[in-house]
């Protein structure tokens, strides 16, 4: 018998809307997906909900204060990833408080309302994915298995 494993990494991706555009960061001196554009998002830290967790990340990145209960659940993204599992539980904000800026400088070069309708080429291809999939309807998909 195997006593094969693997390691499974939850994270959150956080939609944030104003007019048919959407918050984004340019990521930058990272070493993951640099230059590119991404929506604020991350790990889930042990003994955090999703929700918290989403809440946290937005806050951290682009300085908005999201309560837990003003986010809606959209979407589950299985990642498959070269060494691991990922869980991306995608919310999205309904309501906020703040101006937003970038929380981040040293990982985000930038943050940008961008149009929903236009986003570039350059945006983080597993979160376009999600982009794109809650906007048709999804709420579960699979990235990068073959």
């Amino acid at each position: 018998m195997s006593s094969k494993g693997t390691t499974n990494i939850p994270g959150v991706c956080v939609i944030i809307k104003k007019g048919g555009k959407i918050l984004a960061s340019y990521r930058s001196n990272t070493g993951f997906k640099d230059n590119e554009y991404c929506v604020p998002g991350g790990h889930v830290d042990p003994g955090e909900t999703f929700k918290q967790a989403a809440a946290r990340e937005a806050m951290e990145e682009v300085g908005l204060h999201i309560r837990p209960e003003d986010l809606v659940y959209k979407m589950t993204v299985h990642r498959n990833g070269a060494k691991d599992i990922r869980i991306d539980i995608w919310f999205e904000a309904l309501a906020w408080t703040g101006e937003e800026k970038n929380g981040v400088p040293d990982e985000h070069d930038h943050i940008k309302w961008l149009d929903l309708d236009e986003l570039p080429e350059n945006f983080v291809d597993y979160m376009l994915f999600g982009i794109t999939n809650i906007a048709e309807g999804n709420t579960y998909g699979e990235f990068g298995w073959n």
